[in-house]
């Protein structure tokens, strides 16, 4: 992509080269037209020289010997038929460079003893030609320095007028709501780059706002939600143990703790996504991620059976990491739970430690998964009712808190993803 820098030297530089080609013709032209109006003045002076000077003293019988060693300046016959006293264009043949030349020349009458003449002064356009085809020559490579010139004075210019802009779009790319700091943008004396930053400092200040009130919100409300939720649970269970319930209002009673069970777990993942973003999680520890892996794998034994399900594993190297042991727990948790719940019968699940890098591949869907919608909450790919939408998002939240990267990728018909620490 282009920069804002880049495209206004390119169109600056393409119009400044439009402009200065287009007045080429013009300066062509000009120069062209002072010359020639010297080379009539220099003729109308040497008439002027030849009558008050020459004239008078010439005679007849030396007009051969004037003739002779005047090239520009001729006395010829009266029965020159030319237009008299108005400079025209004409072509000699010059014996000397062997070619054709142009000239231009004025015939004018004049008396020699009293006898009729036609006095002929020409100057040679040749000297012209070439004076003009070096002027325009030296005019281009003018233009080429100049251009050059001035992209580079545009550019040095540029790049520091719009160094206050790059800094603030700088800021906002490192910017993170989630830390609840406001950026702090560098002061500018140009107005444009100023309003600009205290535009987008008081946006930023009224989302952090809206964020920190959302989550208290959600913190808050999971809290709230805890206690009626578990004396409806058990409420349920005392009514789900009587007797004399009939075989209709059990199954209604068993739909309705089903509902709230998982009304439950929704709950607690909330609250956990609470307690991330609010930093509680940030006492760290060594652990070797091997054998956190290998000690939740039991846990989903039962699952994986269920579904005849079989789990391979393949760690390269002890994987040694500093972070919350709790936390990397529930991402693993996470991870293998995903991989079973959304696996078909008799599916394969591959767990790869590699390279400071965790890879949990898994067959089920023949189709990719929307990876735009997979960390968002409360985004399913899937119409299982034990899935809350939360996984993912949990997922993606402990990655970031550790600045590790999770990606998913659908490659050999096996659904994966890496978790690169």
């Amino acid at each position: 992509m282009n920069k804002l820098i880049s495209k206004t030297l390119f169109y600056y530089t393409i119009l400044a080269a439009l402009l200065l080609l287009l007045t080429s013709p013009v300066f062509y032209l000009l120069s062209e037209k002072l010359y020639l109006d010297d080379v009539d003045e220099a003729i109308h002076l040497r008439k002027t020289e030849f009558a008050n000077n020459s004239i008078h003293s010439l005679t007849i019988d030396q007009i051969p010997v004037w003739n002779k060693f005047n090239r520009d300046i001729l006395i010829l016959p009266d029965t020159v038929t030319k237009e008299k006293d108005v400079i025209i264009d004409e072509v000699f043949y010059d014996t000397l460079g062997v070619e054709w030349e142009p000239y231009h020349v004025l015939y004018s009458s004049i008396k020699i003893e009293h006898q009729p003449f036609v006095m002929m002064i020409r100057l040679n356009l040749v000297e012209s030609e070439d004076l003009m085809e070096t002027t325009a020559f030296l005019y281009v490579i003018a233009l080429l320095v100049l251009l050059i010139v001035i992209i580079i004075i545009s550019k040095l210019i540029s790049n520091k007028l719009w160094a206050p802009f790059y800094e603030t779009l700088d800021i906002i790319n490192d910017f993170n709501i989630e830390q609840h700091l406001l950026p702090n943008f560098k002061t500018s004396n140009t107005k444009e780059f100023e309003q600009l930053n205290h535009a987008l400092k008081k946006l930023i200040e009224q989302n952090i706002n809206a964020y920190q009130t959302q989550r208290e919100f959600t913190e808050n409300a999971s809290h709230e939600l805890q206690t009626p939720l578990a004396v409806f649970q058990s409420k349920l269970d005392l009514l789900l143990q009587s007797p004399t319930l009939s075989e209709e209002q059990a199954e209604i009673l068993q739909q309705l703790y089903e509902a709230s069970s998982r009304l439950a777990k929704t709950n607690k993942n909330l609250l956990l996504l609470a307690k991330i973003e609010n930093n509680v999680f940030s006492q760290k520890e060594n652990i070797q991620l091997t054998k956190i892996i290998e000690e939740v794998l039991p846990y989903f034994s039962e699952q994986a059976e269920e579904k005849e399900i079989i789990i391979e594993s393949n760690f390269d190297k002890e994987s040694s990491l500093s972070t919350n042991k709790g936390l990397t727990e529930i991402l693993i948790n996470n991870l293998l739970l995903n991989a079973i719940r959304h696996n078909v019968s008799k599916g394969k699940i591959f767990i790869q430690l590699k390279n400071n890098t965790l890879h949990i591949s898994n067959t089920g869907s023949v189709y990719a998964l929307q990876e735009e919608k997979l960390f968002k909450r409360f985004s399913t790919n899937t119409k299982n009712a034990h899935s809350s939408g939360l996984g993912l998002a949990i997922i993606d939240q402990i990655c970031k808190m550790n600045n590790w990267k999770v990606s998913y990728r659908f490659e050999n018909h096996l659904h994966q993803f890496s978790i690169f620490f």
